[in-house]
């Protein structure tokens, strides 16, 4: 059980991440635009209007984090069964 908790943990928590910033298919992003319409005169809207791009820095997981996740988890399994098989050889040797 301690092993399969060890194997997904990282996985769960990648993907954790991922979902709560909105699940994203692109990269990872260090800044979100913000666009917002405001009339070309001030109380004026019927004469037009153009869009006020606000750049945040923040930080929005993109799709490495849960494939980071997966190849620790790869990781951690292909350790842990190699451990498994030294253990089993040197038992069976006698060393």
């Amino acid at each position: 059980m301690k092993k399969i908790i060890s194997i997904t943990t990282p996985l769960i928590l990648t993907l954790g991440m991922w979902t709560y910033d909105g699940a994203r298919l692109a990269f990872w992003a260090t800044s979100i635009e913000i666009r917002e319409e405001v009339p070309v005169v001030d109380g004026m809207p019927e004469l037009g209007t153009q869009t006020k791009v606000t750049w945040l820095d923040q930080f929005v997981c993109g799709i490495e984090t849960p494939l980071i996740g997966a190849l620790l988890s790869f990781i951690i399994f292909i350790f842990l069964m190699y451990k498994k098989r030294f253990e089993k050889s040197s038992l069976l040797n006698g060393n």
